[in-house]
């Protein structure tokens, strides 16, 4: 192996590293939601604190506030779970993306579910 060979490997391993270290410290601070909270919800009427698991996340409420981190569960169905768990949701976030009124009403089992054809 000429001298050549082993700087251009070398060179090439030292890029590979700083580019798994960039995506290892930045990619998690990027992902994460200011709060801490992937879901927000906000309920109609006040609960006693509670926490329960719903589709596959500990959903935290407490008052009319309802916190709980990201799950595998799309948005759309972890809302209408902690509709159906903690009562009538007001508004719900999802990464600090507010759902409109229809995701709202879908929530509560006010609006239509599209369901696919076979």
């Amino acid at each position: 192996m000429t001298l050549s060979q082993i700087t251009a490997r070398l060179a090439s391993m030292a890029g590979a590293i700083a580019v798994s270290s960039l995506l290892l410290f930045v990619a998690p601070v990027h992902a994460a939601p200011t709060n801490g909270y992937y879901y927000q919800a906000e309920l109609t009427q006040s609960v006693p604190a509670q926490k329960e698991q719903v589709r596959g996340v500990l959903v935290k409420c407490e008052g009319s506030e309802c916190r709980a981190p990201i799950a595998s569960s799309s948005a759309r169905n972890v809302c209408i779970s902690i509709a159906r768990e903690f009562g009538e949701v007001s508004s719900f976030r999802v990464e600090g993306r507010a759902f409109d009124a229809e995701q709202i009403a879908t929530c509560n089992g006010k609006g239509k579910v599209k369901v696919a054809k076979k």
